[in-house]
Order: structure tokens, then sequence, then C-alpha cells
């Protein structure tokens, strides 16, 4: 924390967790490293979110796709408009899944909840 970058994950203390959100706010962090904690119920918005890797374990201990609403979620992060004119969200995933996400960002794709 003291060169501006943090963690942040479920496996660290809510003490912790509470401390990196409050830092980020006051402007002394200018990353956070994060699992998806930071997606959903945090109000932490940024200028860019770097998405690194589209697939997660489930509950079964298996690698699944992360689906397209976590991801919207997650690049919900960036570019609040009360906050920012403009943001940069980049997915890191792989070759076969590249149209997938273009389609989804450029709103080609329909997107149905479950």
């Amino acid at each position: 924390m003291p060169h501006g970058v943090a963690i942040h994950h479920a496996g660290i203390t809510p003490e912790d967790r509470a401390t990196v959100e409050k830092t980020y706010l006051e402007g002394q962090l200018s990353v956070i490293c994060c699992t998806s904690t930071l997606a959903v119920g945090v109000n932490l918005p940024c200028h860019m979110v770097i998405i690194k890797g589209t697939v997660a374990f489930d509950d079964g201990g298996r690698m699944q796709e992360l689906s397209d609403l976590d991801i919207l979620q997650m690049m919900g992060r960036a570019g609040r408009p009360q906050f920012d004119t403009s943001a940069i969200a980049i997915i890191m995933t792989t070759m076969q899944k590249i149209e997938t996400y273009k389609k989804m960002v450029s709103g080609r794709e329909i997107l149905e909840s479950k």
C-alpha cells in the first residue's frame, strides 16, 4: 500500500478489505489487484478494469467460464458517469473466446439472465 498498490480478496480480513476500499476512495491507492470481491456490492469506481482470465473455479472445483453478466458487472466498475467521461476495460481470454467478448461489449450479443 505505501506504493499505491493493494490487494483485495475474500481471504483477507474484513477490516483490511475496508482499509483498501477507504484508501482507494481517498486517492491514496492507484491500483487494486483483486478477485471478483469488488465486482458486486462495492461501489469503487475506476477508470480502467483489467479482467485477467475469463474462467474460474466453480463450487465443485471445476474450471468454468464466467457468465456474461459477471464479466459485464466487472467491466461496469470502469467509467462511472459521475466520476469519469471515458473508461477502459481489458478482457484477457483465450483466442477461441475473443469474438464472443467482442460481440458482448459491442451490444451485438443478446444477454439473458438465468
